[in-house]
């Protein structure tokens, strides 16, 4: 492969997982309006948020699967074109019931390119060039979450909240159309048993079994929960609570997310040098004091968008360091299924978060506190799995 064809490939895999965020980050500037144009609460259009969420974690299950058995590149055609036209036809949703069921279609779909990337690497490249690639394609799917919130927060002051969607519809099409002109199947032994229930049970049940996947697992999905906690209540506590125009919400959420982009950065320089341990240990207790020092500020009333933007900041600084380790730790037993472990932990994760999202709708009373509540409590839980699972994975045999 040619440099030239390395860049493009780089290029269009990155385009791929493009489509979490821009369905998750883009979506969050629009619920207030939402809310107000089906004559409904907040709290009941935040399930659509958990829709969306919902659906990328059973997505999380079925494309590997899929892409075995009927090839890369026509699972990732299927799955953006059904994007698309599922973003579309949320624009034009008749009530807030309707929109909540398209978007877990929404969810569904767009997970599709990210598991089909990750396994066209693995067809391509061997482990040290593809780890290269992942981390190139991913550097470029990092500029979505960065500018979605203050594009979609422009777009609904502007334009009304079906922009928003109208705008994934056309994202969607266009990566369709990129990748059917520029794409190249990698698949070229398709598994005819691939589908096979038996088969994939089987898989998930081993894994599932293993104590070092349930450990980092365990640790991983409360940082997914507090992750999608913040995603879920922000719209409540910084445009509702506080009375942010979307715009300015927009940039102030892209302003955590750029620290999280550049934290990455820096992690993955040092993460030799500190260790994947160390890493978790870092993590843990970052946000465990952001999480706390965060529930202090809101229960005494202090509460203003720098103390619920800071203590974000530094739930997705730690974050950097520990997704990395958790999933290497999770996977680190399965040379042999590396592609079913991977699925199980991203089912794992994004369950936990549709669950975190349900619970701040749950709780909806329209202040930041079950926001804080839920991403304290989820962060402690992390730092609590860390101390009596990870430690014990590594603790001296006596």
């Amino acid at each position: 492969m040619t440099r030239g064809q390395y860049a493009l490939l780089a290029g269009l895999l990155g385009l791929l997982p493009m489509l979490l965020p821009l369905s998750v980050d883009g979506s969050l500037s629009s619920l207030p309006a939402t809310a107000t144009w089906f004559g409904s609460t907040t709290a009941k259009t935040q399930f659509s948020f958990t829709a969306v969420v919902l659906g990328i974690a059973v997505g999380q299950l079925v494309y590997g699967p899929l892409s075995d058995r009927f090839g890369r590149k026509p699972v990732i055609l299927a799955g953006v074109a059904l994007y698309a036209v599922t973003s579309a036809v949320c624009a034009q949703a008749g009530s807030i019931e309707t929109l909540i069921g398209l978007r877990f279609l929404q969810g569904l779909f767009a997970c599709s390119g990210v598991i089909v990337a990750r396994a066209m690497i693995r067809d391509r490249f061997d482990r040290e060039a593809g780890a290269r690639l992942f981390a190139l394609m991913m550097g470029i799917h990092g500029i979505m979450p960065t500018i979605a919130p203050g594009v979609s927060g422009w777009l609904v002051q502007s334009a009304g909240w079906h922009a928003v969607y109208y705008s994934m519809a056309g994202f969607g099409a266009a990566t369709f159309v990129i990748m059917l002109l520029g794409l190249r199947e990698s698949n070229d032994a398709p598994q005819l048993d691939a589908l096979r229930p038996g088969r994939l049970l089987a898989t998930y049940a081993s894994i599932l079994r293993d104590g070092t996947f349930r450990s980092y697992a365990t640790c991983a999905c409360f940082m997914y929960g507090a992750l999608m906690a913040y995603f879920a209540g922000a719209p409540v506590g910084l445009i509702q609570y506080l009375g942010l125009e979307p715009a300015v919400f927009g940039i102030a959420m892209a302003l955590p997310m750029a620290a999280y982009v550049i934290s990455q950065i820096s992690v993955a320089r040092y993460a030799p040098r500190l260790g994947m341990n160390r890493m978790l240990a870092i993590g843990v207790s970052l946000a465990s004091a952001a999480g706390m020092g965060m529930l202090g500020l809101v229960l005494a009333d202090i509460v203003n968008l720098y103390t619920l933007i800071g203590p974000v900041t530094v739930v997705l600084i730690s974050l950097s360091f520990i997704t990395p380790s958790t999933t290497a730790g999770a996977m680190s037993p399965f040379a042999h299924s590396a592609g079913a472990a991977s699925s199980l932990l991203g089912f794992i994760q994004f369950g936990a978060g549709a669950a975190a999202t349900a619970i701040v709708g749950s709780l909806n009373d329209g202040t930041p506190l079950p926001m804080t509540v839920v991403i304290c409590g989820s962060v402690l839980c992390s730092l609590i799995a860390w101390a009596t699972l990870v430690r014990r994975l590594h603790a001296p045999r006596t």
